[in-house]
């Protein structure tokens, strides 16, 4: 006789429905799942039905850490309003500010205030009730004002070499296995001031705008021995300069982004789709075990580490105390400022090498497009050198080391003032005033915005879709011929074997793109021919 007893009601978590999920998609039947987990067949029928929702909303959590204990997938009653708060939230906390309860649900009556003016003051009360609520939504454990070590800079950033030195050892990392990433912005068609005003214009235009500004992220390890593509972020999702363009061969990581911020999607992004892969592969060439940690600032921007993780632990993160990254955060010593340095250098030369084709200065800065500046962002990366790279370590590095030396600023201060600009500053006519006003304009740009409240609502507000005015232009972008292609690459290895700078190494590449561009026309003239031949029977 069948049991009439009840099957005992099980709750599931968000994180236990995206196992069921996984296995269902590995082929694993309902069957075995139900006796798995002690549920009934048709709730796993359901989870199936739900999935897309189900992993949105995970998705949306994953960063606040809420996963694993969430059980129902439900959003706040007022969903922009409870991103508003967050925003808020996340951003304070990143500057490090002391926050309570109380500050939290005071905060909350004047944003909502200011979200919805028409709307009574009794509208919104901001009980204990949605306090505890809106905690939970967001995994935030505790509300309490604390002490921090804001003052005491070099205090804590003692305190976190003896963690990091525990870490290292702990997991039993080299140089090689150490990474660190820094974001920095970039005003990319900036030119000095006084170059913008010619004869031909009455008044110099402002280039120094929000839309000609874009965020990089530069990675490298602490043997300077391995250093990533810049991941590149930009405003629109494909500009019509990358019309008919292979983003994937691009030398950047190219990303878009409404106001060209990094945010949490993107930093997810890259680190497993590109820095996991890359650092293992690299590891595997060196023949190191496959292990690895990435350091970073603890920004708004990036997600909680513990959603920064493989699955086997074996690449992490690991996150700098928010008031020790200008003293002691490798990528922030220097380097940044170094490549952006190098940066404008190319970016003068261009203009000087172009002069002749453009009638004005802001003609010129119209004409340069997101492309040019990814190309010369790649160019300007690479130049830094490697052993730049590793000294950039050595502040931090000395904990483990302590024969490392610590001359860094001297060191890295002095490559800068190499960097040539005499011959620019003659043509141009600027001072060296003007010149390191240029020079320090978006010194201090980070790659993640404080923003006011005003600005927050209207964030939330909009829709997170890239403004797409220019994709549609690059439709009828001009596709180059495979024939055009293979005449430029024979005009060019013509060019370059009577140069002296020539090498086998720039020839052979030149060959092999001739052939490529000569195989794909070869190939067009066979379907060609083809076509004809069903076309005449």
């Amino acid at each position: 006789m069948a049991s009439s007893r009840k099957r005992k009601r099980v709750t599931l978590s968000i994180d236990t429905k995206l196992e069921i999920l996984k296995k269902l998609d590995s082929g694993v039947s309902l069957s075995n799942i139900a006796v798995e987990y002690g549920i009934g067949k048709s709730t796993i029928t359901d989870i199936r039905k739900s999935q897309e929702k189900i992993k949105q909303f995970a998705k949306e959590a994953k960063d606040n850490g809420t996963v694993k204990s969430r059980c129902i997938v439900r959003k706040a009653a007022d969903d922009a309003f409870d991103k508003a708060m967050h925003l808020w939230f996340a951003q304070e906390r990143s500057k490090g500010t002391p926050i309570s309860g109380v500050m939290v649900t005071e905060k909350a009556k004047l944003l909502y205030r200011e979200m919805y003016p028409d709307k009574g003051e009794n509208h919104f009360k901001a009980s204990t009730g949605w306090l505890c609520r809106f905690k939970n939504r967001h995994g935030i454990r505790q509300l309490r004002m604390q002490e921090e070590f804001l003052t005491s800079d070099w205090n804590a950033a003692g305190v976190f070499k003896n963690i990091f030195k525990s870490f290292i050892e702990q997991h039993e990392l080299t140089r090689d296995q150490v990474f660190n990433c820094d974001e920095t912005g970039l005003y990319w068609r900036l030119l000095p001031n006084k170059t913008l005003a010619d004869n031909s214009e009455k008044q110099a235009k402002n280039f120094k705008s929000s839309k000609d500004r874009v965020t990089l992220m530069a990675t490298a390890n602490a043997s300077g021995d391995f250093r990533l593509p810049l991941v590149f972020i930009h405003k629109k999702a494909k500009p019509c300069c990358f019309a008919n363009v292979t983003m994937s061969a691009l030398p950047v990581h190219y990303y878009s982004q409404r106001c060209a911020w990094m945010d949490k999607g993107i930093f997810s992004d890259w680190f497993f789709k590109h820095f996991v892969p890359l650092v293992k592969d690299y590891l595997t060439s060196k023949s190191l075990p496959t292990r690895a940690v990435l350091l970073m600032d603890n920004a708004p921007s990036h997600p909680a580490i513990e959603n920064l993780l493989t699955e086997d632990g074996s690449i992490r993160c690991l996150f700098l105390p928010r008031n020790v990254t200008s003293l002691i955060q490798p990528m922030d010593r220097s380097i940044l400022e170094n490549m952006k340095c190098r940066y404008k250098r190319n970016l003068l030369q261009r203009l000087l090498l172009g002069s002749m084709q453009f009638e004005s200065y802001t003609d010129f800065c119209k004409q340069l497009t997101i492309k040019d500046a990814v190309y010369m962002c790649a160019e300007s990366w690479s130049e830094i050198s490697s052993e730049s790279l590793r000294r950039s370590w050595n502040t931090l590095w000395r904990c483990i080391d302590n024969t490392e030396p610590d001359n860094l600023e001297n060191n890295e201060q002095m490559e800068i003032n190499q960097l040539d600009f005499s011959e620019e500053q003659q043509l141009l006519d600027i001072t060296t005033e003007e010149q390191e006003e240029w020079l320090n304009a978006d010194k201090h740009e980070n790659g993640h915005p404080i923003l006011s409240d005003h600005e927050i609502i209207e964030l939330v507000r909009e829709t997170a879709q890239p403004d797409s005015d220019s994709d549609k232009e690059g439709e009828n972008a001009k596709k180059i011929p495979h024939m055009q292609a293979e005449e430029c690459f024979t005009a060019c290895l013509q060019w370059l074997e009577q140069q002296p700078e020539a090498t086998p190494i720039n020839l052979m590449m030149l060959h092999k793109l001739r052939t490529l561009a000569a195989k794909k026309l070869v190939s067009n003239l066979k379907q060609s021919t083809i076509k004809d031949f069903f076309k005449s029977t």
